[in-house]
């Protein structure tokens, strides 16, 4: 920040001086600090609060100060519509509730894997990615019959695919287990053990 004040050294150093006087006379002399060059020169430099005759003078002669406004050192962040020609345009991520899921299950794929697979933690708060493209894999002619998917076992989404898999008796009958545990010991319990009795009585 470059200020100029419009007056000559000489004229600063006497209004310091007689900043000094006028603290050294009321005993406001802690306020004052001294701040010593380096020893190849003798000026002594001190730091004291504006006098009220430089405030003044500052309001009198209000054209010849000058501010300059630093800008800012960070970039903000640029709103591009696709990745760029080096990852060939990928368009910005079109956030649909479909792709939403999708995503929370990719995070969540070691549950879905039920033990058998172990994938790396994924610490990252966002898993929205910023560019992104969902495409479908397409079966070349030398895959095997057992690779490919029928057309019944093909699914619009990645949640749609992983619920109409095996794995979701796997699912319920967890659901139902964790669901007997839990009201156990409750009214839910107590009136199921009621009903039996009344049955077989």
């Amino acid at each position: 920040m470059a200020i100029s004040l419009g007056l000559s050294e000489t004229e600063i150093d006497r209004l310091l001086a007689e900043a000094e006087t006028r603290l050294a006379s009321n005993g406001l002399n802690a306020g004052v600090v001294a701040l010593t060059p380096a020893p190849a020169k003798e000026k002594k430099t001190s730091v004291v609060a504006p006098s009220s005759e430089l405030v003044a003078a500052l309001k009198k002669d209000t054209n010849t100060v000058t501010i300059r406004v630093p800008e800012p050192t960070h970039k903000s962040k640029s709103t591009k519509d696709n990745a760029g020609p080096d990852w060939f345009n990928m368009p910005r991520t079109n956030l649909t509730p479909e792709l939403k899921r999708d995503l929370q299950l990719l995070k969540m794929r070691d549950v879905v894997a039920m033990g058998k697979q172990f994938f790396k933690k994924d610490g990252r708060k966002a898993y929205v990615p910023e560019f992104a493209a969902v495409g479908t894999i397409i079966a070349g002619a030398t895959d095997g019959r057992n690779s490919r998917l029928t057309r019944k076992e093909r699914k619009r989404t990645i949640v749609e695919e992983v619920l109409a898999g095996e794995t979701l008796g796997k699912y319920k009958s967890k659901y139902h287990e964790i669901q007997e545990k839990s009201s156990s010991g409750r009214k839910a319990h107590y009136k199921n053990v009621i009903a039996k009795r009344r049955r077989n009585g």
